[in-house]
């Protein structure tokens, strides 16, 4: 005598609500690991924005901390200012702030001619600007480097002995040409990016005077 085994298969309804339940839970992993990943380009765009205005701090400091009293001629055989900075929008060949700085030091111990170096922001970015020598020659033009992209405004100010910021600085005398260059106490950048995050970075100058 054989027995009857009752085999029961999943109804109709069963069958939706276990791929209406699988459906929700493809949903919420999609939107976790969406959610995942868009936090993981966040913090990789954050930080390579982070550690490019870092790079930037990290060249001016370099600049700044060699900088020399040395006065310069331009293209159009005018004496410049060691150090100057201008509140004006620069043109092509000039820069915000302009100043001399010692050579680079090589390898094997020798160290660089001095350089006539200047900063400035142009189509939302901050520019390098070197000039090809201290008293370059007549109808030469500064070569400009990158430095910082996706940058909205970059205002310098000088501070004074008697502790004041000012928009403009320089080192020479209006008055007198031959007296002895004045400096700033320090420089101040003030940035903002084009995502709107602001940063303030004050530069401490030694006393350069000959």
């Amino acid at each position: 005598m054989k027995l009857r085994r009752n085999i029961r298969g999943f109804t109709l309804v069963e069958v939706m609500i276990a791929m209406a339940i699988f459906a929700i839970l493809a949903i919420i992993s999609y939107r976790t690991l969406d959610s995942l990943f868009r936090t993981r380009e966040h913090l990789g765009a954050e930080t390579a924005r982070l550690r490019d205005v870092a790079l930037l701090f990290a060249r001016l400091d370099d600049d700044l901390a060699m900088l020399m009293d040395r006065r310069v001629r331009t293209a159009d055989n005018l004496q410049d200012d060691a150090l100057r900075l201008s509140a004006l929008l620069p043109g092509p060949d000039e820069a915000s702030l302009v100043f001399t700085r010692a050579g680079f030091a090589g390898s094997i111990g020798t160290t660089a001619a001095p350089q006539r170096i200047g900063y400035r922001l142009r189509d939302g970015t901050i520019e390098l600007v070197m000039w090809p020598a201290l008293d370059p020659a007549p109808r030469s033009a500064p070569q400009a480097f990158t430095a910082l992209r996706n940058v909205r405004d970059a205002k310098w100010q000088a501070l004074d002995r008697a502790g004041n910021w000012q928009d403009v600085w320089r080192s020479t005398s209006a008055g007198v040409a031959s007296a002895p260059a004045t400096y700033p106490a320090a420089l101040r950048l003030n940035l903002t990016l084009a995502s709107g995050e602001q940063y303030v970075r004050i530069f401490a100058l030694r006393d350069v005077r000959s």
